[in-house]
């Protein structure tokens, strides 16, 4: 007969994928989409402009689904973080913080970037609320990803996994250094504006690349 526990276990598990789930989810929609897209270059643009035009609610949809899964996981972990020794309850709290950003980037849309749509100019010198706010919800990501990762890496050193420490910490370094060319590509032009959709996604990647890992690290803990 199965367990409490087991049972317990096994709805965890699935708690657990959801933050790869949504890093496979998140990474394959946005290109495909800009692969159909005229006019946009994704070495220049910014994922968010994908929200503009007949077929952006397909990014609005990707941003709320996104963060969604990544809620779950977030669930997942906070229900384990008092049972795993080494694990700080800011972990989850991190990775909710996550959540939120991207559920709040599909409720608000980002202002013009970079001249796209065509037509639009390369900087907002006024901005829209709906883009202050999606800005603001880009910025919680910027925090709370390398801060889990920072914390991450704490758990992998107090378990002497000294790879998995290595990788969460290398992961936030990288992360930051690329948000802020990221930074400078989008709001300090002329310079990396030409590449500034491409750092984007590299920074993008580094998080969801890492998200992706720690939970299938978790998923089979639950065996």
């Amino acid at each position: 007969m199965v367990n409490r526990k087991t049972i317990s276990n096994i709805n965890n598990k699935w708690f657990m994928i959801c933050g790869a789930i949504a890093s496979l989810f998140f990474t394959l929609s946005w290109i495909i989409q800009e692969a159909f897209r005229e006019n946009y270059n994704p070495i220049m643009h910014p994922i968010s402009s994908l929200a503009y035009g007949s077929t952006g609610w397909i990014q609005v949809a990707t941003f709320f689904i996104t963060g969604v899964l990544i809620l779950l996981f977030g669930y997942g972990v906070w229900k384990i973080w008092n049972k795993e020794i080494g694990l700080s309850q800011w972990v989850p709290i991190f990775l909710i913080i996550c959540a939120i950003s991207f559920i709040g980037s599909a409720l608000f849309t980002a202002d013009f970037a970079n001249g796209y749509p065509a037509g639009t100019p390369v900087v907002i010198k006024n901005p829209t609320f709906s883009g202050i706010m999606h800005q603001s919800c880009v910025t919680l990501l910027f925090f709370s990803t390398p801060m889990g990762c920072f914390l991450m890496g704490n758990y992998f050193a107090y378990r002497k996994e000294v790879k998995w420490f290595a990788y969460s910490f290398f992961s936030g370094f990288m992360f930051l250094v690329f948000a802020f060319l990221t930074a400078i590509g989008f709001y300090d032009p002329p310079g990396l504006e030409i590449y500034s959709g491409l750092l984007q996604r590299i920074t993008i990647t580094i998080a969801f690349l890492w998200i992706a890992m720690v939970s299938i690290y978790f998923f089979k803990k639950f065996k």
